[in-house]
């Protein structure tokens, strides 16, 4: 980990797959911090004030990113979320949170951190081509 206060909590129940991204987002400027299940994220988010982003994958082991962000959001309304994920089925989720598709590159995941770490509550800006972000429609 950076020796800076973290600013983005990763939650990947794949191990490689969390510490290759804690890796990136430390290695690019933004300091991360990263764990494997929701009552550690949980945990985490509790006690570390200076989290910004919260990128977990959709689909854990101990449950689902959608259900990890409900949890957290009633103690920290303004962290951001990102949630990244190689595949998913019927996991419901608010379509406004940006998704993040795996297998993904170092520049895209710095690009969609720094993208939600600049926006606004009220702006909207238009997303790369490899970012969905789904809308109630």
């Amino acid at each position: 980990m950076s020796d800076q206060s973290p600013i983005v909590l990763v939650v990947d129940d794949d191990v490689l797959m969390q510490n290759l991204t804690v890796t990136a987002l430390n290695h690019v400027g933004h300091a991360a911090v990263g764990c494997t299940d929701i009552e550690r994220a949980t945990e985490i988010v509790k006690t570390t004030p200076s989290l910004r982003v919260l990128l977990s994958d959709i689909c854990l082991e101990s449950g689902t990113g959608p259900e990890l962000v409900r949890q957290v959001r009633a103690a920290r309304p303004e962290l951001k979320v990102v949630f990244m994920t190689g595949g998913y089925s019927n996991v419901s989720f608010r379509r406004t949170d940006p998704v993040l598709h795996k297998p993904f590159t170092i520049q895209h995941l710095q690009q969609m951190i720094e993208m939600v770490l600049n926006e606004s509550e009220t702006e909207s800006e238009q997303l790369p081509g490899y970012v969905e972000r789904r809308r109630v429609g």
